[in-house]
């Protein structure tokens, strides 16, 4: 029953995963899947445990030391109840949702299994089945299966460019860290296929998340009381250097130069700037001419970085800022600040801005509060003890790293209120609330 309920939390964890890189839509089937495995994964520790009481109670000591956290979410969730009844019940559906994953918070930390360790063997699946598919159908030129964003930006059906990108970056600092302890040849491989699927999306998020990580490790490493890891991180750092630049300005330039010209026909209608047919035409003619000046591509990884327009992005700024100042300090309802993208009404890409605008001002407190929270139990726990600091690190780094690269996305991505999000966000939780107090 132990492996059953081993598997169960493995699997809550890819499918959240595999969702939130969009290989499964966030709907409430998937809800429905991902609750039934931690029931599934919850049933069956207690029953093959003797004395289940008092085990409930044991696990629950997390809860009892950290029940701040969860006033935090609650008092999150009153803000969006408040923006919603200063605006005609606007948004208040979502609460629901948000509800849930209280329970389900609770469920995790009963749980005894969940360790950083069974979170890192899941992510590791989960970047195999993103990048293996894309990768085969780039090779192969399976167009049918390919999404090509007019800036060179690649993924696939299951798994679009703007959203694959988010594997790669959950590994990237377990995977640089284990380089720069040990230069092997699977912690590199680890670290070129992080690399290499943040290079073939694109995402300007990640790459600036990779180099602070980089940056931020080196120090760590540096710091560390081992010789060993000192005298190696000259090695270390031209290793990482190489894959890194291999998959940004070798791989992922020649890959696209491989399938480029082929692009998936609705995202051609959003960002063709005409609407008249005929100068539709004209464009379509004129890609077709040009093909044989494409097979070395402009619209490389690199190039987009420096010169990728920020034009939308900048005004959902604007708009956000005016919107939190114009329904200071209760905000207008969840979703209701909105900018336009390619003729389309979205949510602006600005977390804290966005709950602002929309939830006000408690409900910002009680987000930030709910993920400070946490951090500041797992950095303090990694800290105070000098001649633990290595040990503890390792330890901390896989949830602590999802928890602040998810308050880093939280700067260019929208809020999201589905599991499929939360689901990694909530297993780094009660790794920290359940580790931290039994390990003090």
């Amino acid at each position: 029953m132990q492996n059953l309920s081993i598997y169960s939390i493995v699997a809550f964890i890819i499918l959240s995963m595999l969702s939130t890189i969009k290989l499964y839509i966030g709907s409430g089937a998937i809800w429905l899947a991902q609750i039934l495995l931690l029931f599934i994964a919850l049933i069956s520790f207690l029953y093959g445990v003797k004395g289940k009481l008092k085990i409930i109670n044991q696990r629950l000591y997390g809860f009892f030391n950290h029940y701040f956290i969860f006033l935090f979410w609650l008092l999150f969730m009153l803000g969006i109840a408040i923006a919603a009844l200063e605006n005609d019940g606007k948004g208040a559906y979502t609460l629901i949702k948000y509800s849930f994953f209280i329970p389900i918070l609770l469920i995790l930390l009963i749980i005894p299994y969940i360790s950083s360790g069974l979170l890192e063997r899941a992510l590791y699946i989960v970047l195999f089945l993103s990048l293996l598919p894309l990768i085969s159908f780039i090779i192969f030129r399976y167009l049918d299966a390919m999404v090509i964003l007019g800036d060179g930006r690649m993924g696939w059906l299951a798994s679009w460019p703007g959203v694959i990108w988010k594997i790669g970056a959950f590994i990237w600092p377990v995977a640089a860290w284990r380089c720069m302890q040990k230069v092997s040849l699977s912690n590199l491989l680890l670290a070129f296929s992080s690399a290499l699927i943040i290079a073939l999306d694109g995402s300007r998020t990640a790459i600036v998340w990779m180099i602070l990580v980089w940056l931020t490790l080196s120090i760590i490493a540096a710091y560390t009381n081992k010789q060993k890891i000192k005298n190696n991180q000259i090695l270390v750092h031209c290793c990482l250097l190489l894959v890194v630049s291999i998959s940004f300005a070798a791989i992922q330039p020649t890959l696209l130069g491989w399938v480029r010209g082929q692009y998936d026909d609705a995202i051609i209608q959003l960002v063709t700037p005409s609407t008249n047919i005929q100068d539709k035409l004209d464009i379509e003619n004129e890609k077709i001419n040009n093909i044989d000046n494409k097979l070395t591509p402009e619209n490389t990884t690199a190039v987009r970085l420096v010169q990728g327009d920020t034009t939308t992005r900048l005004e959902m700024l604007s708009i956000g800022w005016q919107q939190a100042v114009d329904n200071f300090p209760f905000g207008g309802g969840f979703g209701s600040t909105k900018a336009n993208e390619y003729g389309e009404k979205v949510v602006i890409h600005m977390t804290y801005l966005q709950i602002l605008a929309d939830e006000g001002v408690i409900s910002l407190l009680g987000y930030l509060l709910f993920f400070i929270y946490p951090l500041y139990h797992g950095i303090r726990f990694v800290t105070e003890k000098k001649e633990l600091f290595l040990e503890r690190f390792e330890i901390m780094l896989t949830p602590l790293s999802i928890l602040i690269l998810f308050l880093f996305m939280g700067l260019f991505h929208p809020l999201s209120n589905e599991l499929s999000e939360w689901g990694i966000v909530l297993v780094a939780i009660s790794i920290i609330l359940n580790y931290v107090p039994r390990h003090k």
